[in-house]
């Protein structure tokens, strides 16, 4: 199946894709490496843009109002227009919402020592007024709010941070990424361990933890060797397929799981089923994010380019290569009994 004919929309932010949010209405916002950061509606109209001057790293959207870190600004904006904006110390990372304030975390990158020397988390006020700023020698790599702020953390501590109290994993290995999905709070580590919030070890793979996406009804965990390894909810081991660097990853519709690879000069989408066989897989420019909805996936390019595919038509495509398919064999095999007559 040609999987650029079964895309429902494809754009062109103008600059490498560096951050894709799908809005409730299933509307596309993408930020880019050079700061531009557009909006188009569900039906793919664009209805805004707005120079934000440097890289978007996380875009997040709270009633009206979107907040996206811009290299070293946390910025609002609103309708299209930078509503406030403020200078972090260091690289702006992280944004959650909790207790109606805006949550960010920052980092500074020491380049002699090759490591992240000291971070922040900041909080603000939701019309941009610092409430509060509080140091710490680890780089944040997952924030999350539920009834309290819970702050996953890189060497020297490690652990988490609890409504700003320290307390250790299941892992006493540097936490790499996270993710909240089917009750519990997954968090990867860079031993190659997945522990959860209940203090419990998931799954111990072979490689450094790089990302984690998750359907109703599995995990899945990108490694820093080219492995993605399927997991049920209770950690037993599904699938693992091992291949090139692995650039994105995200569960999609109808059980799908959608990696993006790069292969030294080409990129790559490779879609799954729940088994782990391919459905479907395309060359690309180097993909850089991805994200998928219960009706939608959407992944954005290095060459700019952002494609949404929409599941009922995805679905009816990958539908009618399967009967084509069946119709090549049955005609084949109609081909080999009149031969053998």
């Amino acid at each position: 199946m040609d999987m650029m004919a079964a895309a429902w929309m494809i754009r062109d932010l103008g600059q490498a894709v560096s951050a894709i949010h799908i809005d409730d209405e299933g509307g596309i916002l993408a930020g880019g490496w050079d700061g531009r950061l557009k909006r188009w509606d569900k039906d793919g109209s664009t209805l805004w843009q707005v120079d934000c001057k440097d890289r978007i790293e996380t875009i997040l959207e709270h009633q009206n109002t979107i907040y996206v870190t811009s290299g070293l600004h946390i910025m609002s904006i609103i309708d299209g227009e930078i509503a406030w904006s403020f200078a972090l110390e260091g690289s702006s990372d992280l944004l959650v919402i909790h207790n109606e304030t805006l949550v960010a975390t920052s980092s500074v990158f020491d380049i002699e020592h090759n490591d992240f020397m000291e971070s922040a988390i900041w909080t603000f006020s939701l019309d941009g007024e610092l409430l509060d700023v509080v140091k710490i020698d680890e780089r944040p790599w997952f924030i999350e709010s539920k009834r309290q702020l819970v702050v996953a953390l890189s060497r020297p501590r490690c652990g988490i941070l609890v409504d700003g109290k320290h307390e250790d994993l299941a892992s006493k290995s540097p936490v790499t990424c996270g993710l909240s999905a089917n009750k519990t709070t997954l968090y990867g580590h860079a031993n190659g361990t997945v522990s959860n919030s209940e203090g419990m070890v998931i799954a111990k793979e072979g490689s450094a933890v790089e990302s984690i996406s998750a359907s109703n009804h599995a995990y899945f965990i990108a490694l820093e060797n080219g492995t993605v390894v399927s997991r049920g909810i209770e950690g037993e081991q599904n699938w693992q397929e091992k291949g090139s660097q692995i650039t994105c990853q995200v569960s999609g519709f109808d059980n799908t799981h959608w990696c993006g690879r790069w292969e030294t000069i080409a990129g790559k989408i490779e879609v799954r089923d729940l088994e782990g066989t391919i459905i479907s897989e395309m060359k690309t420019s180097r993909p850089r994010v991805a994200i998928g909805t219960e009706s939608r996936v959407s992944v954005g390019f290095e060459d700019g380019q952002i494609v949404v595919w929409e599941k009922d038509l995805f679905l009816r495509r990958i539908g009618e290569k399967s009967q084509s398919s069946d119709e090549r064999k049955s005609a084949l095999a109609a081909k080999l009994r009149s031969l053998r007559k």
